[in-house]
């Protein structure tokens, strides 16, 4: 983790020698600040986050209202929750955790309180516990989940690999998205066709063995929006494309790394949409047990041509005429 990183919506100078009753720091006093609590950096998690900056920015929410306080954890649960404990002490208006075990943490610090969390990136905010339902939060927590969208995905792989019979999975064991998504892929699987092969890994360091283990038994490799293994996709791509078989994604920010297709989601998308969710609590005075979590609307087809042709994978015109194509 970097600790003290801290980024800011424009850039805000702290008058911290000034006297509580000057003018300078009465308007400081007017600043929201929102202290962001991501669980680690890769292009997903970051572009949950500039998605939100962006939309703050675009809406009129500056250095001028808008202070944010970013902090990373790492990919430490345990950082995360002392992260977390900080923002409270620090009496930050509103949390943002990106990633369930970030959002668990800010749950966790801010009971008893009065400060609200908005989430992103979390796949299930019920069964991880932080509200009762989607519906009805009916806690100090609301947010946008990133459920993928698996059955798309399922008949995106059967498109492309029409002759496909085992899909190969990996997850982390110790957070419960991953768990969740690996339930749902093999409820989903039989009616396309489709074996699931799973394996579950506890560090980065299981990444390689497990992945050259699943190229070894499968047609093609399935990485969900679990954040210990999206980290790894260049790690997953490489140990699957030496055996000659793809790997697809449930989010485009990895497709630089050789996934071969994606018809999922747009964590930027996802930033956005938790923008109107954090006005309406800091500005408008919302709770955020009365504000139902929110999911994506949409998704977006994107395939690697040049994977594709070194896998010698055929792309069909009617795939070809939705896709946004990348080499």
């Amino acid at each position: 983790m970097r600790r003290g990183m801290k980024v800011w919506i424009g850039i805000v100078v702290a008058l911290m020698t000034l006297s509580a009753c000057t003018p300078a720091a009465e308007a400081e006093s007017d600043i929201k600040v929102i202290g962001v609590l991501q669980l680690v950096e890769h292009p997903a998690l970051d572009a949950a986050l500039s998605g939100l900056s962006e939309y703050l920015l675009a809406n009129g929410y500056d250095e001028s209202n808008v202070r944010l306080d970013v902090r990373n954890a790492g990919g430490q649960p345990a950082t995360a929750d002392l992260i977390a404990k900080e923002f409270v002490s620090d009496g930050v208006d509103l949390i943002y955790a990106i990633a369930t075990p970030a959002a668990q943490a800010a749950y966790n610090a801010t009971m008893g309180t009065d400060i609200p969390v908005v989430f992103n990136a979390v796949t299930d905010a019920v069964a991880a516990g932080i509200v009762k339902s989607n519906e009805k939060p009916e806690t100090n927590v609301t947010g946008v989940t990133d459920a993928a969208p698996l059955a798309i995905q399922l008949q995106l792989i059967r498109e492309l690999l029409p002759d496909a019979t085992k899909i190969g999975m990996l997850y982390n064991l110790g957070e419960v998205n991953g768990k969740i998504q690996v339930e749902q892929v093999q409820a989903l699987a039989p009616a396309l066709g489709f074996e699931v092969v799973v394996i579950g890994v506890t560090t980065n360091d299981e990444i390689a063995a497990g992945a050259g283990q699943l190229a070894s038994e499968v047609d093609c490799i399935y990485n969900i929006t679990d954040n210990l293994v999206v980290g790894a996709t260049a790690i997953i791509v490489d140990k699957a494309n030496t055996a000659g078989i793809p790997v697809f994604a449930a989010e485009d920010g990895q497709m630089s790394s050789g996934l071969l297709a994606v018809d999922g989601l747009s964590y930027a998308k996802l930033g956005a949409q938790a923008g109107p969710i954090v006005v309406d609590i800091l500005f408008n005075g919302k709770l955020p047990a009365q504000i139902a979590v929110s999911g994506a609307t949409d998704t977006q087809l994107t395939i690697n041509t040049s994977v594709a042709k070194t896998l010698g994978i055929t792309i069909s015109e009617a795939l070809l005429s939705r896709a946004a194509l990348v080499e």
